[in-house]
């Protein structure tokens, strides 16, 4: 779910995409060769799933001041209740930040930024999932990250000049 949601930006797509994605599975549990592969099986049906939903379809963004009461208690979860209020309405900010910066990644680059980043699977479990090689992945990875790192950055005022020494 927390895949589908990061690829669709809508939890109420990603909800949609899991039923779809789990009865797939269910119908599909023969064709299984080896159920230790099960889990990169498994996301390899959620990444089509996706893939077909969106095919020829323009993405659709939802500007962070539309935001609905489910996005807000979603990102309120995130920040730390020992925060006090200003902590908690930057860190939210700050995740209005990562979470635009990943739904701005190119499709490709998001996928592998999702699948390593957020659901935290190796570089050889992304690669078995999407069929591609280990240095593929491992490229676009880097890519990934040093977009969704620029983009933080930029919010945060950070820039990789050198300071000046006086």
């Amino acid at each position: 779910m927390n895949y589908l949601y990061r690829m669709t930006g809508s939890r109420e797509e990603a909800e949609d995409l899991a039923q779809d994605t789990f009865i797939l599975a269910y119908t599909k549990l023969d064709t299984l060769k080896d159920p230790d592969r099960f889990q990169s099986w498994l996301y390899r049906i959620a990444q089509n799933n996706v893939y077909q939903r969106y095919r020829g379809r323009k993405p659709v963004t939802e500007s962070i001041d539309q935001a609905d009461e489910d996005s807000l208690s979603e990102l309120q979860k995130l920040a730390s209740p020992e925060h006090g209020p200003e902590e908690q309405v930057l860190s939210e900010e700050l995740e209005q930040v990562i979470q635009e910066a990943i739904r701005e990644l190119p499709e490709k680059y998001r996928t592998v930024f999702v699948l390593s980043a957020i659901q935290r699977l190796s570089y050889a479990e992304i690669a078995e999932i999407l069929r591609r090689s280990l240095p593929a992945v491992k490229s676009d990875i880097h890519r990934a990250r040093v977009a969704v790192r620029d983009k933080v950055k930029r919010y945060l005022g950070v820039t990789d000049e050198m300071p000046k020494v006086h």
